[in-house]
């Protein structure tokens, strides 16, 4: 492993980080900045299998979540206005990424892979952990990176309650 890739993984991790932290803080504008135009966020449905019955997770087909940039827009700003009921009150959340993996794409992109636990905690009663993987292909802007494509693959076979956040 070279120095550049040592260099360009730990900025990749660091942004990875200021993501987490911006959700944390409920800073949603600033979070769908970190998006593309035409980004794709996707998490498919976990499918109990037997090995033989393997197959890989295909787009437009079941999904927790399927949207585009103005979808992702709309879910933010119910959030932020208090209109999602799912969040009354509204959650405390900590994001704890891990295993970050980059590697150089197609077009000069950046694919990041990492694994995530985040806490979520409403009402005194109301505590869950979300745990799963999620893969990133990251593009330059200017000077910046954008996501512009984000897989997201939960570990639950069951989900605790409504998915009212983001991962």
């Amino acid at each position: 492993m070279t120095t550049s890739l040592t260099d360009l993984r730990r900025d990749v991790e660091d942004f990875l980080y200021s993501e987490a932290k911006m959700l944390d803080e409920q800073r949603y504008d600033e979070w769908l900045d970190l998006f593309t135009e035409d980004v794709h966020y996707w998490m498919p449905i976990t499918e109990t299998r037997e090995v033989r019955q393997h197959r890989d997770h295909v787009p437009g087909e079941w999904s927790l979540m399927e949207e585009d940039a103005r979808f992702l827009a709309k879910r933010m700003e119910r959030l932020a206005g208090g209109l999602a009921h799912s969040e009354q009150p509204r959650s405390r959340t900590r994001r704890f990424i891990s295993n970050v993996l980059v590697t150089p794409g197609p077009d000069g992109d950046l694919v990041a892979e990492c694994n995530f636990i985040v806490f979520q905690s409403r009402r005194a009663n109301s505590e869950q952990f979300f745990v799963g993987s999620r893969r990133d292909r990251i593009v330059t802007s200017g000077e910046n990176w954008k996501i512009a494509e984000r897989t997201v693959l939960l570990d639950h076979r069951v989900l605790p309650r409504a998915i009212s956040i983001f991962f």
